[in-house]
Order: structure tokens, then sequence, then C-alpha cells
């Protein structure tokens, strides 16, 4: 392994960010993986060449620096729009084709008129006016024949969707804004363009930054693909390093990849992995169902799963209120549901993991009804069943993760916990 400054070494907080590249920039998204983090495991427990899975790999933040650092690269996701963020961010498109092409599709915009976008209740989250210049903007780019500049520009119009619409788009949910409403906010077909103009430019730019990486033969392989399911595409025993940063709790009471998806994927015409309508993502996300859990067998790997499933019984039981004693159950299993899940992630990581590779995966621990969830001891126990062996668990502290402030740890609504602060980073060897 190569020498390193002493001070990189110890360091994994990363509280002073350096300028990563600016593709990494391109849209926002939730809990996104601190690109220096990525780049410093990827560079201890992997050499040029090597093979690096993220099973997790959300808006392609483990992709884009396995390409920066001559890896090959493979990703596994779930969410239809953070496969298409990260496509466009790993994708080198040549600039004047790239302007030539906006141009085009701004006249196609400004002449043409287009059939309705398919937006549920359109009505209540868009003014009519900003309605129309949504509609059109969509219908120019379904007309562009560049499937690349396609999708440059779906992620472009993507990234100010929540903005002009009645949402409150400083969070991740979805709810109106009562001011927008009340100022009966809208846009024009040329205000429209106003706001695209800088995404369009700083994303042009961003864009620009992979013409100086080789990628010839490190492409990043981005599979739409559930992790609970074995990936038949992906040899077995093939990968020399994983890594990744799972959800830290189910969607609907952590973060909400799928609310926060909902609106583009729909505006984009995307689909989920099962077919289902996408704003009901959060439901085919990890822990999302609650029924079918391996319960005894979750018991059997974890002796931390087992307490917790203890305490809360135990909770339920002496309550005197019936509704209280039905929440705190119901959060046992939407707990157990997330384990069990995020096991058959593990187990099906490790096949994919060469013997004497590196499996890491970066998380966090919530804590739910006063229990804090020790999931960073909970993935060592479950990840010994699978021929994983703990070699290591780092801390850093949380400082540049787009990330909410308060979360649901009782499902009650007005309920509210502090969100995580520490991280977890759980260095695993398969034996």
């Amino acid at each position: 392994m190569e020498k390193f400054d002493i001070n990189w070494l110890l360091e994994w907080t990363f509280k002073e960010r350096r300028n990563s590249l600016l593709s990494h920039k391109i849209h926002r998204y939730p809990a996104v993986f601190v690109p220096e983090l990525a780049e410093k495991i990827i560079t201890m427990f992997s050499t040029e060449g090597d093979t690096v899975l993220d099973i997790f790999s959300g808006s392609g933040t483990t992709l884009l620096e396995s390409m920066k650092l001559k890896r090959k690269s493979i990703g596994i996701e779930l969410n239809p729009l953070a496969i298409l963020m990260s496509k466009v961010k790993t994708q080198y498109i040549n600039e004047n084709i790239l302007r030539q092409t906006i141009d085009d599709w701004k006249n196609i915009y400004f002449q043409t008129s287009f059939d309705d976008n398919s937006i549920t209740n359109k009505d209540f989250w868009f003014h009519e006016i900003t309605n129309i210049s949504v509609n059109d903007a969509i219908g120019a780019i379904n007309m562009i024949n560049n499937e690349l500049i396609k999708d440059f520009l779906k992620i472009s119009l993507s990234e100010i969707i929540r903005e002009v619409s009645y949402c409150v788009h400083s969070g991740f949910k979805l709810h109106r804004d009562k001011k927008k409403l009340a100022n009966k906010l809208s846009f024009d077909k040329f205000e429209l363009i106003e706001k695209l103009t800088p995404i369009f430019e700083r994303n042009i730019k961003a864009i620009q930054e992979l013409k100086h990486i080789d990628s010839e033969g490190i492409k990043p392989q981005i599979y739409f693909h559930d992790s609970r399911i074995q990936c038949k595409e992906i040899e077995l025993n093939s990968v020399d390093l994983i890594l990744t940063s799972p959800p830290y709790g189910d969607s609907r009471t952590t973060v909400a990849y799928g609310q926060f998806s909902s609106f583009s994927s729909e505006l984009l015409g995307l689909t989920s992995l099962y077919d289902n309508e996408i704003r009901h993502l959060d439901n085919e996300l990890l822990g999302g169902i609650t029924k079918n859990t391996s319960i005894d067998e979750l018991r059997q790997k974890s002796l931390t799963i087992r307490n917790i499933q203890e305490l809360f019984l135990a909770r339920a039981s002496l309550s005197k209120e019936m509704k209280k004693q039905k929440r705190i159950e119901d959060r046992l299993k939407d707990i157990l549901s997330f384990y069990d899940d995020l096991d058959k992630c593990i187990e099906n990581g490790a096949m994919y993991l060469k013997r004497q590779g590196f499996f890491v995966l970066v998380t966090a621990s919530r804590i739910v009804h006063d229990t804090k969830l020790h999931t960073d001891i909970i993935i060592a126990e479950l990840a010994r069943n699978h021929g994983l062996k703990l070699k290591n668990i780092y801390y850093r502290d949380i400082h540049n993760k787009r990330m909410p402030r308060k979360v649901s740890a009782t499902n009650v609504v007005g309920e509210t916990a502090s969100t995580m602060t520490e991280e977890s980073i759980i260095i695993l060897k398969k034996e």
C-alpha cells in the first residue's frame, strides 16, 4: 500500500471540503455520500484497474470517484431518478454539440405546444402558467434524438422543478409552501428559461471536467436492480472492493428518498422497478414492506437485534394505552423489516466480492423511541454469517450531508428526534 500523509490517514470527517469534481454538484440528493470520504476509502482498499461495487449507488458518488481514480465501477440502484443522475454525472459530452443541441431544444420549446404531462394533481402543485411551461419543456426534450443530451436536459430541468412549483423546495418531502401559494408563484416560458440558464451553464462546465479523465474501459456499469435480490449480471467473486452507504433506516421515517424523487420522476416519465406508482417508491426501498420479515433468523444472527426486539415488546406490554402500544409494535416491525432487508443486501454483496476483498459500509445509528439502534454493531453481527470479518469501525462527525435536522422517531405526527450527527465506517473483509 502507498505511503500517505499521517493527517490524511487520520482524517475521516472532512469538515474542510476540497474542490471536488463539479459533476458531483449536479442535482442535489438526500444524504449524498461525501466525495472525499469515497476517494479515501477507494484509495486505501483498492488499486488502479480494480473493480469497485456500490450496492446502493444513489446519485453516483462512488462511481464518479472510482472513474477519477482509474477503477472500474458497478452501481446497483432502485431509484430511477438517482440512476439518471449517475449517468449524467459520469458521461462526458462535447461542449459544442451540447450547446448546439440546447439551442435546438429552446427553438422547439418556444415554437411548440405539447400534450399534458403526467404529474399527479398538477393543478395542486403548479400554477397553470407554470404547468404549460414545464409541460412544453418536457415535450421539447423528448424531441431530442441524442440520448446523452436528452438525459442532461432532463436532469437540469429536474433540478428546478420543486423550486418553480408550489412545493417547499428546501426540504425533501412533499409539502405545499404557503408563501408560494399566497404569491401565486408562476413561471412563463421565458421565466423558466431564466431559471434554467445558470443550471445549464454550471452543468456544462461540470461535464467538461470529465474530458480530462481517461475513462477508456472504466465507464461505470449501472444496474436498475434491487440489491436484496442477486444481480445475475454481476459475476460471483469478481469484485475487488464494495463501498456503499446504505440508507440509515426505512425511507418513510428517516430520509424520504422516494418523496424527494417522485415529483421529477413523474414529470420525466420514470417508472419503478416493480411497476408501482412512482409516488410510492419509498415502499419499495429497504424496510418499506413489513410483511414476511425473517424475525427468528434475524434474532439468531444478531444479539443486538434480539435485544432491540425484546426491549420494544416489553415497552409495548407495559403501555396502558392501546394506541401507544400499537405504535411501538409498528415501529418495531419497521426496524426489523429494515434490518432483514439490509441483511439480504449484505449477503448478496458478499457473493460478488473476491476472497480477501474489503466490504466498507458508511452508515449511522438512529434513535427510535429513545433507543439508539447500533447499526454498525448489527451490520458486523449480520456480516459474520456471510463470511465477512469485522476489521475496524471508524467514526466521523457529519458536517456536510443534505439531511433533515429532525426525523420521525415514533411515526407520530409532530413527534421528532434529532437526526444522526455521527457516521460509522465499517470495514469488513471476506475470509
